[in-house]
């Protein structure tokens, strides 16, 4: 029981791990279960879409029993599944409750977990001491800065125009994966819609999809094809990061103005590697309200509470720029106190959070 509540979880639902011990009750099938509108039933995406007329009826005659859990989406990308999946104005209704991460304009009954930093750093464990005695601060670094992109977004595609226009990309190991902009994305940003892919070295790219690097090459997008279907953006090559001297973070969100941290931030913070964010506006700010320290005193941050998309972007690449200018390795050192504490944070808050998990879960049941 989770306080006076008894919970049934899908086994299909992303990130059940975090769930699990609070399930009375789990499932593999939702068509094969005896509902009982007394228990609270927790979903994830395959078996909703697969039992959408059982769940969307279930949802009517007993609202708020039926929970979707897809904390793996949040802020934008939450409503972008729940179009697809039809069941928005279930959401926005209180027919249905929701399970998410990041955070979303009023109207929509959700718990938000910050999922995937406990995925990180309980996935990392294993290999943060390494990562710690392999970095070398005062040593030459090949390279300015680091910066991955998956999908290709169309701030990400700016992103990429620009800096190659400056001269950016000449000294930054970076990455593109997908080679059409993704349109399911509307952005007032203008950008060209075809990229190439570029892939990391393999001295730089994590063990499992090495193998595979020479043979994504034909297809529009590779990221699963390069991690063969799983999610390897939890794991770390530390090579990448002990051979730059900052991340330049792309992160999910851009034009919508409500925050989504993913892998993408926490990656660095574990790093102790400085970084500059890309992302929706008061993206810092929301950081900053959890306890996590950015870079203020060294570089211009302002940016990150510009509304116009355009002049936001513009101003992130302009410190980029400032920081490759006045010395990349020097920004670095600089950084380390920052760097080292929001390491410690970041522990303690995973910590933290996953403590409070179940009370938060069983308030949330209880209004």
């Amino acid at each position: 029981m989770l306080g006076k509540h008894r919970i049934v979880v899908d086994e299909w639902a992303e990130v059940f791990d975090l769930l699990k011990p609070y399930a009375d009750e789990t499932f593999w099938q939702f068509r094969d279960i005896d509902f009982d509108p007394q228990n609270f039933y927790i979903i994830g995406r395959v078996q909703l879409k697969e039992n959408f007329v059982l769940v969307s009826d279930y949802a009517q005659q007993y609202p708020g029993r039926i929970i979707f859990c897809n904390p793996a989406e949040g802020s934008q990308t939450i409503l972008l599944q729940l179009t697809r999946l039809r069941i928005t104005d279930m959401v926005k209704s209180g027919a249905i409750r929701m399970i998410t991460s990041g955070d979303l304009e009023p109207g929509y009954n959700e718990l938000s977990i910050d999922c995937y930093f406990t995925n990180i750093v309980d996935h990392l464990e294993n290999i943060e001491a390494h990562a710690h005695s392999y970095r070398v601060h005062s040593a030459p670094k090949p390279y300015d800065f680091l910066f991955l992109n998956g999908r290709l977004r169309p701030h990400r595609k700016y992103m990429i125009d620009r800096m190659r226009e400056l001269g950016l990309l000449e000294t930054a190991l970076w990455t593109n994966l997908q080679k059409n902009v993704d349109l399911a994305w509307t952005s007032t940003l203008k950008t060209g819609e075809v990229e190439p892919l570029r892939l990391l070295p393999p001295e730089y790219e994590i063990e499992q999809a090495v193998p595979n690097l020479d043979r994504v090459q034909d297809y529009s997008f590779a990221k699963h094809f390069l991690f063969n279907n799983t999610w390897g953006d939890a794991e770390i090559n530390p090579k990448a990061y002990v051979d730059t001297c900052f991340s330049v973070v792309t992160e999910t969100i851009y034009d919508y103005p409500y925050s989504f941290r993913t892998e993408k931030i926490w990656k660095p913070m574990i790093m102790l590697h400085p970084f500059v964010v890309a992302s929706n506006r008061g993206y810092y700010r929301d950081l900053h309200k959890i306890g996590f320290r950015t870079f203020g005193h060294l570089i211009d941050e302002s940016f990150d509470l510009i509304d116009d998309p355009h002049d936001r972007i513009e101003r992130t690449i302009a410190v980029i720029q400032d920081i490759v200018r006045t010395g990349a390795c020097d920004f670095l050192q600089a950084s380390q106190d920052v760097c080292k504490y929001n390491y410690q944070h970041l522990k303690q808050y995973n910590r933290e959070q996953r403590k409070a998990l179940p009370q938060q879960l069983a308030q949330w049941l209880n209004d």
